[in-house]
Parts: C-alpha cells; structure tokens; sequence
C-alpha cells in the first residue's frame, strides 16, 4: 500500500475479508529514523479513536518530538459495540495486522499504547506476544487510565449511579446466550441500553449502548480478557502506568496494585506516574505527552 507521508494521513490497512481504520502521524523521512525510532500503536478508549477527544492531543505531541503513531480503530469501536461483532479477543488479531502494516513500511520498534479500554488491549496484547524470539521488535507497553478489571470497574459504576438495569440484571440475560440454565430456552443477542451507566441523569451523556454478547465478552464477571491484574504479570517488556488521581471511572490504586503484580513476576521496569488529572486527562495532554516523550527516550534513544 503507498502512503502519503505526512501528519495526520488518514489510512485503511488490510485485515482478512476487512479493513482497519487509522491515523497515521508519520514525520519520518529517511531510513535510519525509522529504523531507529519506536513507532507507537494507539489504541482507544470506549468510544472508539475517530470520535473520543479523549488523546486527540498526543500524536501532535508525539510527532513534535519525532515520534510517528498509528491510532487505529478497532472492531471494539462504536458499530462493533453497538452490533455485536465487537469481541475483546478478536482485536489481537488486527493489532498483529496493525504491526504487520508497520513493518511493511521498514519500522524496526514498535510499542503499544492504550487507554482505558485500550489498555485493557495493550495489556492483553502484551501478555499473549511476549515471546521475545517470535516478536523482537514488541519493546514496550504503555497504559493509561487502566482498570484492575474491567468487570469489576463496571460492575461498582453501575452500583454507583443505580444504572438501570443493573449490572447482575444484565448478566442473567447475557447469561442465558452463553450459559443457559436446562429448562431455559437459549436467548439470541440483542441491543441494550444502560441508563444512568457512568452518571446520575437519563441524559445520553451517562447512557451506554452494548449488546448482550459485546458486553459479556468485555465487562461480564467470565470476560477473563478485561481482567488486567491476570495478565500484565506475563508482560516481559518495559511497561509504563499512568493514571490521573482524581479518576472517578478507574480507581486510582488500580495502577498501584497491576505495577505490584507485573514486578512480582519478574518485571523490572514498570514505570508508574500520577497525574493531576481526571479520567480524560482533561487540560493535562501535554504533561502526559511529556511523561510518555522522556519514558521513550530514556529506553529506546
């Protein structure tokens, strides 16, 4: 595939019978800075990349410093959600996919980097290519606003703002799709609004949209994918946390506690930060482009 190379290219890169979408912020002009320069895959939030502001900030942050990214969106991503073909397991494929694209273009290191629910991504993608024989070039893992289990972070915002329906209301009707009692007759998968999801009011701002299999494979009690605290144990390289300290989403000790576990088993760099800030980093993008510009340079420069 040709590229133009230059800020902010929107692209489409290949996956089986599909295609994935991506911003590619890509300033590099000669060989040897790609050779040497980690590129990073960014991956998204609830939201999907295309539609959260959330870190539409850091690629121009990034890219200042001689940094390219790939911010890509995934079949987690607004319509799969909405749908019902957004599976957590699936989107380890299109990363391999988004890292094949990058080594075609002769990228040498490649780091993933996630927020929230993408760093429940970035984790996982860790954990399962940690063989460093079969992916030298995978060198590190950075993970922003990231829960110690998915499903636990639902099931206590759910409790919070008395979501309707709650949280165990939807996992018995999930249940009967994937775990269907004998004298139940299997359910078929169906759309589900969750009023008052992550705030106090009716309004769309705290509703959100899932179907009952896209929710059970991210934020039901057996989504074993989302749960963070099982797997950044098995990462093998150097692993950035940060989290903001006034998070009402992600409880900040979260990033304390996955930091214990990945040194536990054997992970001696595992950098942590707190920031000044909320879940979205709100008004603090550029100290946590910062944060993320001195981890690179200090490992990969």
């Amino acid at each position: 595939m040709d590229i133009e190379y230059c800020s902010g290219t929107i692209i489409s890169f290949p996956f089986r019978h599909h295609k994935v979408d991506a911003i590619f912020r890509h300033l590099a002009t000669h060989k040897e800075h790609v050779e040497n320069k980690p590129v990073l895959i960014r991956l998204h939030g609830m939201l999907g990349n295309l539609l959260d502001e959330t870190e539409h900030y850091l690629p121009h942050v990034l890219a200042q410093e001689g940094y390219s990214s790939l911010t890509m969106n995934t079949v987690l991503a607004n319509l799969g959600l909405f749908y019902g073909f957004g599976i957590f397991d699936d989107v380890m494929p299109q990363i391999d996919a988004a890292c094949d694209f990058l080594r075609g273009l002769g990228f040498k290191k490649l780091v993933i980097s996630g927020y929230g629910l993408g760093a429940c991504m970035a984790i996982r993608y860790g954990a399962l290519r940690n063989d460093a024989a079969q992916n030298p070039d995978l060198l590190g893992i950075i993970a922003k606003a990231t829960p110690y289990s998915l499903p636990d972070t639902f099931r206590r915002r759910g409790e919070r703002f008395s979501s309707e329906p709650t949280y165990n209301e939807i996992y018995q009707k999930a249940k009967r799709i994937f775990k269907p009692e004998p004298h139940e007759e299997p359910a078929q998968d169906e759309t589900i609004l969750i009023r008052k999801a992550h705030g106090t009011t009716y309004l769309p701002v705290h509703t959100e949209f899932y179907t009952l299999k896209t929710w059970w494979n991210m934020a039901g009690p057996e989504a074993e994918g989302t749960e963070t605290y099982k797997h950044i144990g098995q990462i093998k390289v150097p692993i950035l946390l940060i989290q903001g300290r006034h998070d009402t989403i992600v409880r900040p000790q979260d990033m304390a506690d996955l930091a214990q576990i990945a040194g536990e088993a054997g992970n001696d760099d595992v950098s942590q930060y707190y920031v000044d800030a909320d879940h979205k980093f709100f008004g603090k993008h550029a100290e946590l482009g910062q944060l993320i510009i001195q981890w690179l340079n200090d490992r990969f420069m």
